[in-house]
């Protein structure tokens, strides 16, 4: 029975080394616990429980920010310390977030990093749109070309805006991109000077506008991976959310949560099995 009681890493420990037949995978959040244990469902996997790392007080460690990706990394490192060399169906699955952009890697077996930057990027594809734009257009679709022309590159030079927000030099706060797409005889379009123009005096710090470009300009995205490496899923579902609601013609879909329940249960749950990840799921815990 999968209880969602809190437990110390300890008390983990203990159930594992005394119960080694069970079978856990820990996630990010509910979200990614309802994708798995959906995705677990179709492919008839039986007897793995889904946690979201919030069920675990998990010790914070110095000098890292702290928040559910951080926290489950850390979980895989202090389990894999203590149950090296024992069989155990493990897993922590974490966006790989900024990983590919990074180059940053841990060869820790216990962590599962998502083949693409984020949970959300498995349904950012041509077939994914189709299917959600027959269901919420009415007639009207997403197009290869506003897939390409439009949601790519500006869903990239957001997600590079965010890399270089990471650096201590800057870490400003948040600012809606909303605010500065437009729609206009059918085109879309994002003014990415205007937004980091705002973005900086939102935070009181526009007369350095252009050390802030020239930051953004010296991250470049590698050629010949997977668009999907270099998009934050939260800005996705957020565009794709605005552009449901403007080609709709009124404001259909209030949040993003409403957007991504559309695009998962119209997924493909059979060819998510051959993404890597999704792969290695199956390997680790389908008996």
């Amino acid at each position: 029975m999968c209880e969602a009681e809190r437990r110390t890493v300890q008390e983990l420990l203990t159930r594992y080394e005394f119960e080694p037949g069970l079978r856990d995978i820990y996630v990010e959040g509910p979200q990614d616990k309802a994708l798995l244990e959906a995705f677990l469902e179709e492919h008839g996997v039986e007897g793995v429980c889904v946690f979201e790392i919030s069920t675990v007080d998990v010790p914070a460690s110095h000098g890292v920010e702290s928040n559910s990706r951080t926290r489950l990394i850390r979980l895989a490192r202090l389990l894999i310390e203590r149950l090296s060399g024992k069989s155990v169906a493990l897993a922590c699955v974490i966006d790989s977030d900024f990983d590919h952009l990074s180059g940053h890697t841990d060869s820790n077996p216990l962590l599962l990093r998502t083949d693409y930057a984020n949970m959300e990027m498995y349904f950012f594809s041509p077939s994914s749109l189709q299917k959600i734009s027959r269901r919420c257009l009415r007639g009207r679709r997403i197009t290869d070309f506003m897939i390409n022309q439009f949601m790519i590159p500006t869903l990239q030079s957001l997600f590079v805006i965010r890399y270089v927000n990471l650096r201590p030099e800057w870490r400003l706060h948040c600012f809606s991109f909303g605010r500065v797409l437009s729609f206009h005889r059918g085109r879309f379009a994002f003014e990415r000077e205007e937004y980091i123009r705002r973005y900086l005096n939102r935070n009181g710090r526009v007369r350095e506008y252009d050390g802030f470009v020239e930051a953004t300009s010296e991250v470049a995205i590698p050629s010949g991976q997977d668009a999907r490496c270099f998009i934050h899923g939260h800005d996705f579902l957020f565009l794709l959310r605005w552009m449901l609601n403007r080609l709709r013609q009124r404001n259909v879909y209030g949040n993003e949560e409403v957007v991504f329940s559309i695009l998962t249960a119209s997924a493909d749950y059979a060819a998510l099995g051959n993404e890597p990840m999704f792969a290695e799921l199956l390997r680790r815990f389908k008996q």
